[in-house]
């Protein structure tokens, strides 16, 4: 990303080079000058405010090229932190992480209890409240909320997330910022996966993809130019929710045939209980997958097959350089891709391209969308800052 040299273009400017310190550091002012396309002049300006606030420090000397020596930059362990909170349709965690994406503080309970908005809103409340009173307090500066969707990310609302324990119309954003005087910003949690790729992940370098998270639910987040694309209603890349069975089975959303009902955890695991496999657990099931019981091996490649057509949907519409899957896969998360990318180069559709399009594992697996919500709040706060 490019910054300007402007002065009306100071917060875009803080933006950029804050953004490429994170995800290139540790990195010199003379990198810092060549990547951004701001002077000298500017980048020092802005790096010594950085410093005078401890946001980012001199870390190390820079390999020389001759002359002068240089001095990397980097951020801060304990400075400008999120509390990041994510709320998934089995558990809740919240907690402090710092610019580096690293979980310094942490709390999380069961939700399978919750039955109303009141009810979640009081799970918050008890685990946000011992954090914001922790030694990290004086630094925390703002709050990220990813949850599964649908949602109302402008007005902060979660709308009616299917199978969500009775959650609906829950003005979130409204409720957090009374209660702690934070800034609070809340994203779709495969959006937030997305962003947590862009920022920490081992693919930082691709700057257009798609995230897949694959859980309870299917959800996705697009990656366009290393920014989040969430198109004019805030729902591009709801891939659980493209049809990859005509006539097939009837979905919450009023369609038939999504993907989450072929593909998600719980679909899988409620096709193996049909088939006779037993009535086993997520992991239960990619436990016997491992030891080759033929009915768990044949559920996960039927979840591939279909990932497999959506997926081919999606690079129809996008045409992307990359697809990032994560979520609950664990162990099986490079199989799962294996069957995607014998899929991909078996189609007509792929032969020209299938050099081109990568599949690749989440850096992160199922901690995506907590890790996220620290770029969330930096994608949104920095310029308030």
């Amino acid at each position: 990303m490019a910054g300007l040299n402007h002065k009306d273009m100071n917060s875009n400017n803080k933006y950029v080079l804050l953004k490429d310190i994170i995800t290139k550091g540790p990195i010199s002012r003379i990198e810092l000058s060549k990547i951004t396309g701001l002077s000298k002049m500017t980048v020092t300006a802005i790096v010594n405010e950085y410093i005078k606030k401890n946001i980012i420090w001199e870390c190390s000397e820079a390999k020389s090229t001759g002359g002068r020596k240089r001095t990397n930059l980097d951020v801060s362990n304990d400075s400008l932190l999120t509390m990041g909170i994510y709320i998934g349709r089995d558990f809740l965690q919240v907690g402090i992480i710092n610019l580096k994406g690293q979980i310094l503080q942490t709390e999380n309970i069961s939700l399978k209890e919750i039955k109303s908005n009141e009810m979640l809103i009081d799970s918050i409340f008890m685990l946000s409240d011992k954090l914001i009173q922790s030694r990290y307090k004086d630094n925390i500066w703002g709050i990220g909320v990813s949850c599964a969707g649908p949602l109302l990310v402008s007005d902060g609302i979660i709308l009616n997330p299917p199978d969500f324990n009775n959650v609906h119309e829950l003005n979130i954003v409204e409720i957090l910022k009374n209660r702690y005087n934070l800034p609070v910003y809340l994203q779709n949690d495969m959006c937030v996966a997305a962003l947590a790729e862009v920022y920490f992940g081992e693919n930082r370098e691709i700057d257009n993809f798609i995230y897949i998270g694959i859980s309870s639910g299917i959800g996705g987040g697009v990656i366009i130019d290393k920014k989040l694309f969430t198109g004019s209603s805030g729902l591009a890349g709801i891939i659980g929710h493209s049809i990859v069975e005509m006539n097939g089975i009837p979905c919450e959303c009023g369609q038939r045939g999504c993907l989450e009902k072929y593909s998600s955890t719980r679909a899988v695991t409620k096709w193996v209980k049909e088939q006779g496999g037993g009535d086993l657990s997520w992991i239960e099931l990619l436990n016997k997958a491992a030891k080759e019981d033929k009915i768990c091996l044949q559920a996960i490649e039927r979840m591939a097959d279909y990932l497999g057509v959506a997926i081919c949907n999606m690079q129809s519409a996008y045409d992307t350089d990359c697809f990032i899957i994560g979520g609950d896969l664990n162990s099986y998360q490079d199989m799962v891709i294996d069957r995607l990318k014998d899929k991909m180069q078996k189609s007509s559709f792929f032969n020209e391209r299938k050099n081109k399009v990568q599949l690749k594992p989440s850096t992160f697996m199922a901690s995506a969308s907590f890790i996220g919500t620290v770029a969330l709040v930096m994608e949104n706060n920095l310029t308030n800052y």
